[in-house]
């Protein structure tokens, strides 16, 4: 690593980007929503059971169950709806309250991601990533890293 310098910004490594984190959170500073419980959500409707999207996360199924519990408890309203017996009238769906609220978040997460990407190309240009692939690339950097670290903290 070199040693820093007193140069000017427009020095700044070329490899420059902007990470953009979003969640929601209640009165006490606790998480209500984010891109990790998006996540976890749609891993549900994917696979149809907690089990098998705590799997496909890397997740355990108890570490994924009390992320549902506590958005629920703090949300107010029911994520998940679990469906006992067997064959396919069995295991675990959204609610369309999850439902709604997966789009409002997604809707959110996509026009602060614009915006702090525009502020970002504004503060420092030549060094922003412009256009449609810029707001898909910040939103998949941060789940891979997230995927990396088996965890899905603090969304």
């Amino acid at each position: 690593m070199s040693e820093p310098t007193h140069a000017s910004p427009g020095n700044l490594p070329a490899g420059m980007h902007l990470q953009v984190s979003l969640w929601l959170e209640d009165g006490e500073g606790k998480v209500l929503f984010g891109a990790g419980r998006l996540q976890i959500l749609e891993a549900i409707r994917q696979h149809g059971s907690l089990s098998a999207a705590a799997e496909a996360l890397g997740m355990s199924y108890r570490g994924l169950w009390a992320r549902i519990r506590h958005s629920e408890r703090r949300l107010g309203f029911q994520l998940v709806e679990s469906h006992v017996g067997r064959g396919p009238t069995s295991g675990t769906s959204l609610t369309p309250a999850a439902e709604a609220m997966m789009t409002r978040y997604a809707r959110l997460q996509k026009e602060v991601s614009a915006g702090a990407l525009r502020a970002f190309a504004e503060a420092f240009p030549g060094r922003g990533r412009e256009g449609p692939t810029a707001r898909s690339r910040v939103h998949r950097a941060g789940a891979q890293r997230r995927r990396v670290r088996g965890s899905l903290s603090p969304e």
